[in-house]
């Protein structure tokens, strides 16, 4: 039985899921495709096959060469699931074709040259890599920072709008164009994920952040590397010698080495792989030593600045950004306090005394009066604004608003800025409103009104702007700052293209529901046949003589009608017509 028909039959006995991953993993030119049988031809072009091996190494390519010796090897490949293969585990003779002539081409070239991450990639590989390794990780706990203040939404292309970017850079520390690819390590490393089209926090971001900068740093780079396709995981083990991050004209080298069917675009992943270590400072591996030491200490300034002396530890800074805005990070970053910080700290649990307590153990300088002062006036105004959730049935308000300072409830009454509200004065010291309670906290808090949030029993709740995902399967093994992990979660089954919704209801439909029969091979012949007389190509066939026998015909089709096959008899230079039904064989010469 030929390879075509062999595939034909196990491409048509598989599931719309299994169907569906193949062509995910090996696409071909839907349109042109009628039947399974035209599957299994567009499958086993040699073109097609090609690309199916561009992940296997060089020794898992000698051994489809010379399937015979190498049955062992074989069965730890994906073959079946790539359609490589039949059901007994033999490789397609274009398989075993197409790895030869793979292994007798010369490797290419690698391609040299700089990563060009950006314009600023230049500037970027000037700087010192354990400055680089440093502002990576500033930058990626700033950026969690701001998603959970609010998410990031993104294009239908990918990646997110230019307006974001720019406001994201001056946050960050980054030019604007190197803030999407820190976007992608971050979620490689499970930090943020994306939920529709927007970006949140995750949980596994709130642990890293409380992580060491030095542990912080291996956890994002190995979580990175985790997340790479195999064959650049392996090149990279293999090219990580003495503690060193390979380069890139090593990476490049060693993938036109050891991928004989590597192709363009694995080149380019190669490539950006080498852009998103230039921004890691993916160095050495011992660049963690290189890194500067945490400071605990902060100086607490009369104009309410705070100035971090070096990198602050994980846990104070956390605590400082609940009671101060960031105004510049780096090695020596600033903070900011003010009514506003003040009140959201409050309102997050804190309270005056636990923040008189916590500045006064972190300053070198005491705390100020001016500071002692703010957080007394905070302390005062603390919940002189409450929001909380119509308690009785049925309302048509939704929301209550109560201050026991009817001059503040009457400023909000008459706040052009919440007039989207709706408020209804309900008496001297509550609104009410249609809008749910959380929008109304929200747009209060903006206003920069003291504002609390309350159940409808009075327990008083801790807002936050944006959810936080949960941390995705996979990601507990970056827990590790080892990197040990074995990479992030099996991606969903790939979402149907349009083209790909038409085509398999045109595949099942064209083979009546079920798989080509396997007692009559009357369609292949047919289907061989058409094709010899489309292209005037010679070919053999074997004939059923009257008294039973068979003989083999090098012959050149001329036409196909009616059951019966015109055509030139190669060997005896005759035209001749036989009826279809005695070809039990047609083959290519």
């Amino acid at each position: 039985m030929s390879d075509p028909l062999t595939l034909a039959r196990s491409l048509s006995a598989k599931s719309d899921d299994q169907l569906i991953a193949l062509l995910a993993a090996r696409p071909v030119a839907a349109r042109e495709i009628r039947d399974f049988f035209d599957l299994a031809d567009a499958l086993l072009d040699p073109v097609s096959v090609r690309a199916a091996l561009r992940r296997l190494d060089r020794d898992q390519i000698e051994g489809l060469a010379a399937p015979a010796e190498n049955r062992v090897a074989l069965d730890a490949l994906p073959l079946e699931e790539l359609a490589l293969r039949d059901e007994a585990g033999r490789p397609y003779a274009v398989v075993a074709e197409v790895a030869r002539t793979l292994l007798d081409e010369p490797a290419p070239a690698p391609e040299t040259g700089p990563p060009t991450i950006s314009p600023a990639a230049d500037a970027l590989a000037a700087t010192p890599v354990a400055e680089r390794a440093f502002t990576a990780i500033s930058a990626v706990a700033e950026l969690v920072q701001q998603l959970r203040l609010a998410p990031v939404r993104t294009l239908a292309r990918g990646g997110i709008p230019a307006a974001e970017s720019k406001r994201l850079s001056a946050l960050l520390g980054l030019e604007p164009e190197l803030v999407p690819p820190l976007m992608e390590v971050a979620r490689a490393a499970g930090l943020i994920d994306l939920d529709g089209d927007l970006l949140f926090s995750t949980a596994f971001a709130d642990e890293w952040n409380l992580l060491g900068h030095r542990d912080r740093w291996s956890t994002l780079v190995s979580g990175w590397v985790a997340s790479l396709d195999t064959p650049f995981r392996s090149l990279l083990a293999d090219a990580v010698e003495g503690g060193r991050w390979p380069s890139g004209a090593t990476l490049r080298e060693a993938l036109a080495t050891r991928y004989p069917a590597a192709d363009a675009t694995m080149s380019a992943e190669l490539h950006h792989i080498d852009e998103l270590a230039l921004l890691l400072g993916a160095a050495p591996s011992g660049l963690a030593a290189e890194l500067p030491d945490e400071v605990d200490r902060v100086y607490l300034q009369h104009d309410l600045s705070i100035i971090a002396p070096g990198p602050l530890r994980p846990a104070i800074d956390a605590r400082l950004r609940t009671v101060a805005d960031i105004e510049n990070r780096g090695l020596a970053s600033s903070y900011r306090i003010t009514a506003q910080t003040i009140d959201r700290a409050l309102a997050s649990g804190e309270t005056a005394e636990g923040l008189r307590e916590f500045l006064g153990e972190i300053s070198l300088t005491g705390v100020p009066q001016a500071l002692d002062y703010l957080i007394g006036e905070g302390e005062r105004r603390h919940g002189l604004v409450r929001v909380s959730p119509v308690g009785s049935a049925g309302s048509s308000r939704r929301t209550r608003v109560h201050s026991s300072d009817t001059r503040v409830l009457g400023s909000i009454a008459v706040d052009q800025s919440l007039a989207s509200l709706g408020f209804r004065r309900e008496s001297d010291d509550t609104l009410s409103s249609r809008i749910e309670p959380a929008t109304v906290y929200w747009l209060l808090a903006d206003a920069r009104y003291p504002v609390l949030a309350e159940d409808a029993d009075g327990g008083l709740l801790v807002m936050r702007r944006a959810r936080i995902l949960p941390t995705r399967r996979g990601a507990d093994a970056l827990h590790s700052a080892s990197g040990a992990a074995s990479g992030a979660a099996a991606d969903a089954p790939p979402a149907l293209t349009q083209e790909l919704r038409h085509l398999l209801p045109r595949l099942r439909s064209a083979s009546g529901g079920g798989p080509p029969p396997h007692d009559d091979d009357a369609a292949w012949i047919s289907r061989q046949l058409d094709r010899a007389v489309r292209s005037r190509t010679a070919v053999g066939i074997e004939l059923r003589m009257p008294d039973g026998s068979t003989t083999e015909m090098q012959v050149t089709p001329q036409s196909l009608a009616n059951g019966r096959l015109r055509l030139v008899d190669e060997r005896a230079g005759v035209e001749r017509t036989v009826p279809v039904a005695n070809i039990t064989r047609v083959h290519a010469l």
